[in-house]
């Protein structure tokens, strides 16, 4: 039997480490960030301990892996979708809306071991660089429909890159307020809500408004 090749050996390489970071994101969202063992993640995905550290050096490493896929996995999908499904700047914030709280409200379960971690931001700088690059492409994202709503004469003018940040920061400040209280968020309507205030802050003509009222 000839031995494997390079493609195959990389092939189940990456198929181990997609393995262990979908234990580490069942472990996390089961007994949290800081309650979680790298043991309890070898355990789930049936591999050693120096197989766990043999892809991410530490709990913070393998942590950020699990937090990036769900990121990626659940919710970038959802807003590629949305926007590729929606036509004017508008409809794709409205689409972008919607999607955003389908998702949260699918995935509390991995939000109090999402905020657990938010306080390693200011002690970790691998952490941080994460962190800042996933705002970064965020933000990149809703400016770039605000951008384009501007140019098209549908928006009023306005700094893109600060309303995406008001935007995303409206959306972790009701994480804290949905650990605090579940039931005091109920994500769709939030949702929708926060793209009445913004898309009405944002539309160009008050004429517009009350076209969009009385539909």
């Amino acid at each position: 039997m000839s031995p494997p090749t390079k493609e195959q050996l990389d092939k189940r390489r990456a198929e181990r480490k997609a393995q262990i970071i979908q234990a580490a994101l069942e472990v996390f969202v089961q007994k949290g960030y800081y309650a979680a063992n790298v043991s309890d993640v070898a355990t789930k995905a049936s591999v050693s301990q120096g197989t766990i550290y043999h892809y991410f050096p530490s709990k913070d490493d393998l942590f950020l892996a699990a937090y990036e896929t769900w990121e990626i996995q659940s919710l970038y999908s959802e807003i590629h979708r949305a926007l590729e499904t929606s036509k004017s700047p508008g409809e794709q914030l409205r689409a972008l809306a919607q999607a955003v709280g389908t998702r949260m409200a699918q995935s509390v379960a991995m939000l109090p071991a999402n905020v657990e971690f938010w306080s390693h931001i200011s002690r970790n700088e691998a952490v941080q660089k994460s962190f800042q690059h996933l705002f970064a492409e965020m933000r990149r994202a809703l400016a770039q429909i605000i951008q384009e709503g501007i140019a098209r004469g549908e928006f009023t003018a306005t700094d893109p890159d600060n309303t995406a940040s008001l935007l995303i920061a409206f959306y972790d400040g009701l994480v804290l307020q949905w650990l605090a209280d579940p039931q005091s968020v109920n994500w769709q309507t939030v949702s929708e809500t926060l793209t009445d205030l913004i898309f009405y802050g944002l539309l160009k003509s008050p004429q517009n408004i009350s076209e969009r009222k009385i539909e």
